[in-house]
């Protein structure tokens, strides 16, 4: 075994080399002999000197050829471990990918010996790590990208665009799960985007809550899903949240997924479920604070912005806007009479009854307790005032059954439409159906008035 006499492994190779210069040297003499040297010539001591002198620069040779050949392949090997430490030492993983990589960071292997085996080995550690950096690194970015994207839109089309990048993958979707149905967030290369949301692949993905990959056939053709490509695999993969599924991620491939795209794709996964339930939750908090919690229908607040923007639509397209205010008449005294559970019956029947006179793309807000404003973009105001008549007349007929009693009540409406020369800002806008409205009330309720005008209905007020 090798004692080892100092702390520097070449120190004890000179301190070894020199002993054995030196044996060797007070062997040689002896060794002449046995060849017909005289023994006075041999054993003279300025032979024998020689001799020790001749073994122990033979050592100081090898030694120096040790440093040489040796000394200098383990220096390169420590410089660049000192080089990596440092990329180590600075954690910026971006960085370390692109300084830190086999063409700057390896070395030459010029041996088949131990030597040359540290040196592979070495190479092999270094593109180990810099594929484990790089991956830090496309991790870090994702992370950074989900966390700036709250919008469930955004996050999807920015995460599908990355995965594809990130996988080579030819095309792919990223769908939600939505109260047990699916829908599509994002796609890319889908030909019919809608047939995913029925396809019995990812269904059976979403059952085994696992991801599945499937080898499709040369000879299969997926009519109505890809296009302009055939792909020859599928990967389906569940986003699970607290192990409940709240979206899909289809990617397909003209070529097999390689091992690397489908760690990517498992790494980036967790980070992913979590953005998306962020995203998610979101959502529905926007949804929370847009609507109404008794109706179901657009708050005021969130209704004014919705107004805002139709009335800047209506004014940049020339096109026509109308505003139909409605109150509710005498309902202090139904809510006095019959109690608050009532009142909020009446409110949400009233709500029903609206929604079903409105056209498809109207917007339906409440304006105050029993204040109903409705938004009718490209109404004129002979529109206005038709549908105003329509909801009338439905919650005219209207009828809330309240035990052994038959509860009717009505509604006064007031309408103002644009273009209006009165009308200079959303406010006015607002203010002239309001006060169109309030003449419907003191006119008699149970009518309809247009603003600027003294067209009313004149029916009777129908009592509660």
């Amino acid at each position: 075994m090798f004692i080892r006499i100092t702390k520097r492994i070449f120190r004890d190779l000179a301190i070894y080399m020199i002993m054995l210069g030196v044996a060797v040297g007070i062997a040689f003499p002896f060794f002449v002999v046995l060849f017909g040297v005289p023994r006075a010539t041999a054993f003279h001591p300025l032979f024998f000197g020689a001799c020790i002198v001749a073994g122990v620069l033979l050592a100081a040779m090898n030694i120096g050829l040790a440093r040489r050949v040796v000394g200098s392949r383990i220096r390169v090997l420590s410089r660049q471990m000192k080089h990596v430490e440092g990329i180590l030492a600075n954690r910026d993983g971006q960085e370390g990918c692109v300084r830190c990589t086999p063409e700057s960071c390896s070395i030459t292997v010029d041996s088949d010996d131990e030597l040359g085996d540290s040196a592979e080995s070495f190479n092999r550690l270094i593109r180990t790590l810099s594929e484990v950096l790089e991956a830090q690194a496309d991790l870090q970015r994702f992370s950074e990208m989900l966390a700036s994207h709250l919008d469930l839109d955004a996050l999807a089309r920015e995460t599908l665009q990355t995965l594809l990048d990130a996988t080579h993958a030819n095309g792919g979707a990223i769908l939600a799960e939505r109260g047990g149905e699916l829908t599509v967030e994002a796609s890319c290369a889908i030909n019919d985007e809608n047939t995913l949301c029925v396809n019995p692949l990812i269904h059976h993905a979403m059952g085994r809550r696992v991801r599945q990959v499937i080898h499709l056939p040369e000879d299969l053709a997926l009519d109505g899903v890809l296009t302009q490509y055939r792909p020859r695999e599928l990967v389906v993969e569940p986003i699970l949240y607290k192990q409940v599924i709240i979206g899909i991620i289809v990617l397909a491939g003209v070529a097999p997924f390689t091992e690397r795209s489908l760690a990517r794709l498992t790494a980036y996964n967790p980070i992913l479920s979590m953005a998306f339930n962020n995203a998610i939750t979101h959502q529905q908090m926007q949804q929370l604070a847009a609507l109404d919690a008794l109706t179901g229908i657009y708050n005021r607040r969130f209704g004014y912005n919705r107004i805002q923007e139709e009335f800047s639509r209506a004014i940049r397209a020339g096109s026509a806007l109308s505003l139909i205010m409605l109150d509710i008449d005498h309902f202090k005294a139904i809510n006095d009479t019959y109690g608050h559970m009532v009142g909020d019956k009446i409110i949400v029947l009233i709500t029903k009854t609206i929604t079903g006179a409105i056209r498809e793309g109207d917007l339906l807000i409440r304006y105050g307790g029993e204040e109903f404003l409705c938004v009718l973009p490209g109404a004129s105001q002979s529109d206005a005032y038709f549908v105003a008549e329509r909801i009338r007349i439905m919650v005219r007929d209207t009828i809330l059954k309240h035990h052994d009693q038959a509860l009717c009540v009505t509604v006064s409406l007031g309408t103002a439409s644009y273009p209006n020369a009165n009308i200079s800002d959303i406010q006015q806008f607002i203010n002239m159906a309001d006060d169109a409205m309030y003449n419907a009330k003191k006119s008699g309720r149970n009518r309809v008035v247009s603003a600027g005008e003294n067209t009313v209905l004149t029916e009777v007020d129908t009592p509660v």
